[in-house]
């Protein structure tokens, strides 16, 4: 590849002498008008870390759930995908309407928590995340410690 150089003459533009009158001439740069200064707005969005009650911990624990699935009882194998104080994300083979109540039990401890569907479960490849949550606050439940609440938090 073979560079070659340009050469271009440059002109200086003559300005056009500007006749006097008894207005004085606005100038061609006029300066812009000033901004507004920006006022403080509280979003009314939240991230949802800032939404949620309680600290979520990934954690993954085999359970089973009982539930009443029309009018018979049945027992659907389940695993936690994340947990709080107050329910878990669970993934489970079967789509449960949301507000169904059940039994869940902790596969290691064999321990009952009564719980409903918190809210439409989303399909997925590997089942259904079904968001469940807790009649009665249960932390003890998962045998973990939680981390704290987020600082500047309400709930203290």
């Amino acid at each position: 590849m073979k560079l070659t150089s340009l050469n271009v003459n440059v002109r200086k533009l003559a300005t056009p002498a500007i006749k006097p009158t008894t207005k004085p001439q606005a100038t061609i740069f006029q300066q812009a008008a000033p901004l507004a200064t920006p006022t403080p707005v509280k979003l009314a969005v939240t991230s949802s870390a800032e939404r949620r009650k309680n600290q979520r911990v990934l954690l993954r624990i085999r359970a089973s759930l009982h539930v009443a699935l029309q009018g018979k009882n049945a027992v659907l194998d389940a695993a936690t995908l994340s947990v709080t104080a107050q329910g878990a994300v669970i993934v489970t083979n079967q789509n449960l309407p949301a507000e169904t109540h059940m039994v869940l039990v902790h596969g290691a401890t064999g321990q009952r928590v009564d719980c409903k569907v918190a809210r439409t479960p989303k399909a997925t490849a590997e089942g259904f995340h079904t968001p469940i949550e807790f009649s009665a606050p249960a932390p003890g439940f998962w045998k973990i410690n939680f981390p704290p609440s987020v600082a500047g938090s309400e709930e203290a």
